[in-house]
């Protein structure tokens, strides 16, 4: 094997090791996650930061309803995308073209999360939507990775 191979090789197999642990969801309210899964939407704005980065192997559960409160969720959820969350800044209005809004929507304070290797679902995987990160069921989770 080459050693470019050999690099290919490890990087793949990191990725598969990471998917058998439990898989961490985030919800993004419609349409931001299909706009995240058809790479249009590069960055997921948020008031708060993620405690470790790089996060690998998020399903992006997309919902009707933003949920504001501990303990909502929405069962109407649906995982559309995988993705890899790698950094985080301070949002700043250049960026409104990567994050789904227009200048006129910006607002100083939010908190830009870069996001990587993104892998849409063709079949999207319903799965309850909850606040920040969360595991989700192991039904939830074995159908996701079926559809990588």
């Amino acid at each position: 094997m080459t050693k470019n191979c050999s690099a290919i090789f490890c990087l793949c197999w990191q990725a598969l090791c990471s998917l058998e642990k439990n898989v961490k969801a985030l919800s993004v309210v419609e349409p931001w996650g299909t706009m995240i899964a058809n790479k249009t939407k590069l960055l997921e704005i948020r008031t708060w930061r993620p405690e470790v980065l790089p996060m690998l192997n998020v399903a992006l559960v997309q919902n009707s309803t933003r949920l504001t409160k501990e303990g909502d969720e929405d069962l109407t959820g649906q995982v559309v995308a995988v993705v890899d969350i790698v950094s985080c800044e301070p949002w700043v209005k250049e960026d409104c073209e990567h994050s789904g809004c227009d200048e006129s929507e910006f607002e100083s304070g939010w908190l830009a999360w870069k996001l990587s290797n993104v892998r849409k679902l063709e079949n999207p995987v319903k799965a309850i939507a909850k606040r920040k990160f969360y595991d989700l069921a192991d039904s939830e989770e074995t159908k996701v990775k079926l559809e990588l």
